[in-house]
């Protein structure tokens, strides 16, 4: 009997990609407003695309394509994460290192298969929500209103910036799917793209759109103003923590997507032997 990809499971993988996006986006009075039209469009355009994902599994060369589409965004993934971490706790690690461990770590995630990842989605989208809310709650006190921004001219040229940034992996993913579950891929991206767009809200209110403006990973940097005392005197980085587990775990189910016309399985992959 094969596996099914369960509607909350798969609420969870596609909640993992406006997540996976927060450590990386610059920040100024434009950036709730676009992550959360981003994401909305991105939901759209991937519950159509789930509609038909089933087609695309009747034709083998279909998969190919989708497995060749899932190179750019997974490759996007290993490079931003291994430059974040050399950039702010692996200072003195070569690139390669650093890449080449992601690269191990996601991979053997997707050694259990789709199934699997979106399963253990979960655990890691409610960890980072509830990280999210609690440094925004540590940081309340410190928000200033003065710096909200209505929107401006600038705001459509951002939203196709993170647009173009979330909706390679997220079409990928939803004409991969082994059921139509387009509920589930608009549920999760609408999820984490509204947590992204509060996320961000807080970052420009704690820093100022011009000390944003000056930061490489401004959410990460407001996240360090959590500090109590000597508790998470480096606030920001169990902050970062489960954002990063939310792109591996991202980067794993690209990897799955990626090997599936070799392992022709959404559960624990097989390779196939032909018949001698």
């Amino acid at each position: 009997m094969r596996e099914r990809l369960f509607p909350r499971w798969g609420a969870a993988l596609f909640a993992l990609l406006p997540l996976s996006e927060i450590l990386y986006v610059s920040v100024n009075g434009q950036t709730m407003y676009a992550a959360a039209l981003a994401s909305l469009v991105c939901a759209l355009i991937c519950a159509a695309g789930a509609q038909i994902a089933p087609l695309m599994h009747r034709h083998p060369p279909l998969r190919w394509v989708l497995a060749l589409a899932a190179l750019w965004p997974l490759t996007r993934s290993f490079a931003r994460m291994a430059l974040f971490l050399r950039s702010t706790v692996f200072t003195g690690r070569p690139l390669w290192s650093l890449v080449l461990l992601l690269t191990v770590c996601a991979v053997l995630l997707a050694a259990s298969g789709l199934n699997r990842c979106a399963m253990w989605a979960m655990p890691a989208v409610w960890t980072a929500g509830i990280i999210l809310v609690l440094s925004g709650i540590l940081t309340l006190g410190d928000l200033r209103v003065a710096y909200w921004q209505p929107p401006d001219g600038t705001l459509l040229p951002l939203t196709g910036q993170l647009l173009s940034a979330m909706l390679p992996g997220a079409l990928t993913l939803s004409l991969s799917l082994p059921d139509k579950l387009s509920g589930a891929a608009s549920r999760g991206l609408a999820a984490g793209g509204a947590l992204f767009a509060l996320i961000s809200l807080r970052a420009l209110l704690l820093l100022g759109p011009h000390t944003a403006a000056l930061l490489p990973y401004p959410n990460f940097s407001a996240a360090g103003l959590a500090a109590i005392g000597d508790f998470a005197r480096r606030g920001e980085v169990f902050f970062a923590v489960p954002l990063l587990l939310c792109e591996l775990g991202r980067a794993a189910a690209l990897c799955c997507v990626l090997f599936f016309p070799l392992t022709h399985t959404y559960g624990v992959p097989h390779i196939q032997k032909k018949d001698a």
